[in-house]
This record gives C-alpha cells, structure tokens and sequence, in this order.
C-alpha cells in the first residue's frame, strides 16, 4: 500500500486492410490502462515518455513510408513513443499521504543538490560550446547521433535548422534510411530522450545465437524506475517478464526480484542471465582472499 506501480506500454497499430479504415490507425492502449488500473483503484501519478526511432519504426510497421508521403500527405501520422504510467496504490490511511512502507532516501548519499538536479532534469554543460551543423555533419553517425541529442537538450530547439541538417547530409548521402541519426534530446522530466534501445538482453540472445524476444526491453527503462521507486532489499515484481530484464536489473540493485512468463524458452534464458549475474557475483576478488588470509593469521 502506497507504493509504485509502473506500467511500460505502447499503442497498437491497426492495419487498415483489418479495420476497413483503408489506413492505419492506433489503438489508444495507454489511455485503455489508465481507464482500467484508476477503475480497480489506483491512483494515476503521470506519466513517462519514452521517445522511439520513427526510422526503425517504419521499416516495422511500413505505415510512414516516405515514397507515401509524397504521393498523399493526409496519410502521414507521427511515430508512436513507449510510455511508462505511473500508478500509486492507495496507502492505508488516506488521511496520510505517506506509504506504509516509505521509499526513504539518506540525505548523507541523496543530498539537496542532488534533489533538486533531479526534480527539475534541467541539465548544462560546462564549458564547451554548441558544436554547429557543418561540424555536426562530418562526424561519424554514433558520435554525431549522441552530440546532436545532448546539444539540443541544453539549448533552444530550431526546427528550421534541424530540417537543414538533415537536408545536408542527405545531399551527402550521409543519412542513414536504417535509423534516425538526428534524434533531438529533452530536458523534461516526463520525456525520456537518452535511453539506449541496443542495450537489452535480445543482444545477449543473439551472441548466443538463441531466440530472441518479439518485445525487446531497453535495461534502462527498468534500472531508472527502480532506483526511484523502490528501496534496496525490497521485491520489484515483473507480470510480464519476457527474458527477466527486470528482474535481472533488480538484483543488481541489492533488490529481490520476482517474474511469471508463459513462455518457457524465455524463463529458460532468464535463467541463464539470472545465474550467470549470481557466479560473478560470487567470485571472490583479490581483496577478498587477502581479508581471508588476515582473519586466518
């Protein structure tokens, strides 16, 4: 009671060909779990937004194809981010706003600094200074793709400039039609910009040369919402635990971690993930044997 339940989700795109609408259209999903966890009592608290490559989107779902754009723009939607609800159980007694078991911070490791860093996103560089779109344009796509994003975190966003970046590299053939290498970043608290998609366990699936999961899950996602939400030695449940990336992420936080999957091939890979983490875990280090070998002398 009084604690955080996150909800990771994103709408559903419609074939036309299916609904007889003759185009796409998305099926409102978050807005259908906000409307069903208020209905069995939660508390909405807001929600987290997940930005999402619109390139890699349409090499999936082909419904923002640019040749179709040319031929009739009333086609167009925008690409669909992922969103994290945030829905908090009612505490005990309403008439405190406090959870029967708290999330407390220490203020000698949380420090008011930190808080306020934190509550506000609002993050600067110090020093350097904005790098301009012709030295934008000679970078390589990895460091191009990380500066531009962290630039335009921290100063005034320019469409019209964006748009002649973009302009400029296709001229020279230097943007890629795999990816979108031009993803401008945040500073909002509720927009998530910076997540790195590659990281997830389907990486680990493939060096393994084993199935990978239809769902893939950015490690990001679950490592940042349980720092926030939850204390350490405390259990962070998954329902819907594909590869155990949750639960992988939360014993690495000094947390427990619980997860229920229909699938058994992935419950089978959780595992493996989940005791490859206890070995290292383990394994003592040089400082160990040594305390070992002073507490025996």
């Amino acid at each position: 009671p009084g604690r955080i339940m996150a909800i990771h989700v994103k709408d559903w795109q419609l074939y036309g060909s299916v609904t007889k609408a003759g185009v796409y259209t998305v099926d409102t999903l978050h807005a259908e779990a906000i409307a069903h966890y208020t209905g069995h009592g939660f508390d909405y608290y807001g929600m987290i937004t997940v930005t999402t490559d619109v390139v890699r989107e349409n090499n999936q779902t082909y419904r923002l194809t640019y040749s179709e754009m040319a031929k009739d723009h009333s086609k167009m939607g925008v690409g669909s981010p992922e969103y994290v609800l945030l829905f908090h159980k009612p505490q005990t007694d309403r008439r405190s706003s406090y959870a029967d078991t708290p999330i407390t911070k220490s203020k000698a490791d949380y420090t008011v600094g930190q808080w306020q860093i934190d509550a506000a996103a609002d993050w600067r560089t110090g020093g350097n200074r904005l790098l301009s779109s012709d030295e934008l344009a000679a970078l390589d796509v990895g460091t191009r793709s990380k500066l531009f994003a962290k630039q335009l975190s921290n100063t005034v966003y320019d469409y019209d400039a964006h748009v002649a970046l973009a302009d400029r590299l296709a001229a020279a053939r230097a943007l890629p039609g795999t990816f979108a290498s031009l993803m401008p970043g945040s500073w909002r608290d509720d927009v998530w910009t910076d997540i790195l998609r590659i990281h997830t366990l389907n990486s680990r699936q493939r060096a393994r040369e084993v199935e990978a999961h239809i769902c893939p899950f950015p490690l990001d996602i679950p490592r940042r919402l349980i720092r926030m939400y939850s204390n350490p030695g405390e259990l962070v449940g998954d329902p819907f635990s594909g590869l155990g990336s949750t639960v992988l992420e939360a014993v690495k936080q000094d947390r427990r971690g619980f997860g229920s999957e229909l699938n058994p091939v992935s419950v089978a890979d959780s595992v493996v993930y989940l005791t490859e983490h206890d070995n290292q875990r383990d394994v003592p280090t040089l400082f160990d044997l040594l305390d070992t070998e002073w507490q025996a002398a």
